[in-house]
């Protein structure tokens, strides 16, 4: 499955996915998500159900990006928001920079 896909609100085109680039209308919050080990020392994995998806996203992402109790497995990492519409939407702090929608109540002030 793509991740690019299946969420409402974003086109059937990638391009604007990797194409975004911090703007005035953007802001850094913490998004609350799973967390886990990583393969390295200097990454944790992440996991975060998107607004109207059924699938959840997992992706790596630097370990100082992230705050939480490793063995609890919750955290939150911290990601850049938008929004397209009246709907939030976070880009991940991954190579990728992975747009994902999420929920209002799960964003917290830095």
């Amino acid at each position: 499955m793509s991740i690019y896909s299946n969420f409402p609100g974003q086109s059937d085109s990638t391009e604007s996915i990797q194409s975004t680039k911090p703007g005035k209308h953007m802001i850094e919050q913490w998004l609350r998500c799973a967390i886990f080990k990583g393969m390295f020392s200097d990454e944790l994995a992440i996991k975060y159900l998107p607004s109207g998806s059924t699938y959840p996203v997992s992706v790596f992402v630097p370990k100082e990006m992230v705050q939480g109790d490793l063995d609890q497995g919750t955290g939150q990492v911290k990601v850049t928001v938008f929004r397209r519409g009246e709907n939030p939407w976070v880009i991940l702090p991954t190579s990728q920079r992975i747009e994902i929608p999420v929920k209002e109540s799960d964003l917290a002030s830095l």
